[in-house]
């Protein structure tokens, strides 16, 4: 009887041995797990539940925790204005290459009609069209927009002047500007993306 009963008991042993064992090789495996998906995450890789890498630490956050008001990079980048602006606008690629279609089709001095006289040359001596896609894309306001890119006070009140046509819905200021009635619905559309995100505010 002695037999059994110290033969269960070993037997007990055993078993609580192995799941002791069997949670620390658990916990082990867990935190293997968490730091292999954390290691990756910061490395590189975000998963599309978790597609925004933030730029300083690397740290992967869900696309509705962008501009909520509260920061959840460390550095706070996912609240940064240019960025929260940015996120409403239209994207640069499609705004650089809406300016680019336009300079291809109508010439390099063609964006003088709504930039002024510094939106010569392609747009060279505003620092290029992805220069000027970018400073549409994070400047809040056209006085931001215009402070980016160094404009003449006059350059800037008549941008302000086109935006408050398109915004009244007045087309004969584009028309006025040369703006041909094949390119009007386009000019237009593009502006008004601009102004329905606070541009002129």
């Amino acid at each position: 009887m002695g037999h059994v009963i110290r033969r269960g008991l070993t037997a007990s042993l055993a078993v609580a041995a192995f799941f002791s064992l069997s949670r620390s090789a658990m916990a082990v495996d867990l935190n293997r797990l968490y730091e292999s998906f954390y290691a990756k995450k910061a490395g590189g890789v975000c998963h599309p539940y978790e597609p925004f890498k933030c730029p300083g630490d690397g740290i992967c956050i869900s696309i509705q925790y962008l501009c909520d008001g509260a920061p959840d990079c460390q550095d706070g980048y996912d609240e940064d204005s240019r960025l929260c602006t940015a996120a409403k606008r239209p994207p640069v690629e499609e705004t650089a290459s809406f300016l680019q279609s336009l300079l291809s089709s109508h010439g390099p001095n063609y964006l003088e009609k709504l930039f002024g006289g510094k939106a010569r040359d392609a747009l060279t001596p505003l620092g290029g069209v992805e220069k000027v896609a970018i400073a549409l894309s994070e400047s809040q306001t056209i006085e931001d927009f215009g402070a980016a890119l160094h404009l003449m006070r006059s350059d800037l009140e008549h941008l302000r002047s086109v935006f408050m046509a398109v915004e009244n819905g007045d087309l004969g200021m584009l028309k006025s500007l040369g703006i041909k009635d094949s390119e009007l619905g386009d000019v237009k559309f593009f502006l008004e993306k601009l102004v329905k995100t606070g541009f002129l505010d």
